[in-house]
């Protein structure tokens, strides 16, 4: 009985693990640090997506107020 109430914890713990590991990748990342760059104003969605794509599945910037945001799976 015991080792199956540690097997449950396990797998919960487990399955706890990957959804805050996937709600993590799924938040947008902001392209305020991206490489040198410490901004990304209008005039940098070009690099801003350059980088985004290569670090994020599905990557597209995408503007917020004054800055650019990286959506995508990072």
């Amino acid at each position: 009985m015991a080792a199956r109430v540690g097997t449950c914890a396990a797998i919960a713990l487990l399955v706890l693990f990957a959804l805050a590991a996937s709600a993590a990748a799924e938040a947008p990342r902001s392209c305020e640090a991206w490489g040198d760059n410490t901004g990304c104003a209008a005039g940098q969605s070009d690099g801003c997506n350059g980088w985004c794509q290569s670090q994020c599945r599905g990557g597209e910037c995408k503007p917020r107020g004054a800055h650019h945001y990286c959506h995508g799976f990072c």
